[in-house]
């Protein structure tokens, strides 16, 4: 079973999916395509965590409660910040018990020593973040944050933890049973709905 962490913008674009499905059940990231025209890269990780979501069972996902983003979103005060953080509180009473939210020390200019201080990565929350998804012994932190923490991918996983996009992950993650150049998601929407090619 894979452990997965999502970083404070993925809480995000979950929210956005639900909101926006109408009562699909597989979500909806139509909206990505409005809101995010000119950054395809991020279209194609919000259509792949669409996925991720909605086949957590079938693929034995098992989601961390990701307290470090979740409080996060508790010390802001902003309008998209409150929603996500009450959406997250609905979606996290469906994982396992021993999951529930539970607040994290949230203090950004703390120092850290030893091989944890993290200090190549800039954001002080960002390394809060990968703090908590290492003591949860996550399988991955799934995350779009090009800025501070994709740039270092190579230095966290010396450090035991995996950060990814979702769309590389999942394309990873279904690399055994989708052809090698097919995108996951139009694998997984070719299969489920007979969209795309081949179909």
């Amino acid at each position: 079973m894979k452990r997965v962490y999502f970083d404070t913008n993925q809480l995000y674009y979950i929210r956005i999916m639900a909101d926006e499905a109408g009562g699909f059940d597989y979500g909806d990231y139509q909206w990505a395509y409005r809101v995010f025209s000119n950054d395809p890269i991020l279209v194609g990780d919000i259509r792949a965590l669409c996925y991720i979501v909605a086949f957590q069972y079938e693929w034995e996902l098992d989601f961390l409660p990701s307290n470090a983003s979740y409080t996060e979103l508790v010390l802001s005060s902003g309008e998209r910040a409150v929603a996500t953080q009450e959406a997250w509180r609905v979606f996290a009473e469906g994982l396992k018990e021993e999951y529930q939210l539970r607040p994290v020390p949230f203090e950004p200019k703390c120092r850290a020593r030893g091989r944890l201080n993290l200090t190549f990565v800039k954001d002080a929350a960002d390394r809060i973040i990968i703090r908590d998804a290492i003591a949860w012994e996550a399988d991955v932190l799934l995350t779009c944050d090009n800025k501070h923490i994709l740039p270092h991918q190579t230095r966290l996983r010396e450090l035991g933890i995996t950060v990814m996009r979702p769309s590389v992950w999942l394309n990873k993650f279904l690399g055994n049973v989708k052809t090698a150049d097919e995108d996951a998601v139009d694998w997984v929407e070719r299969v489920l709905f007979c969209v795309g090619k081949g179909a």
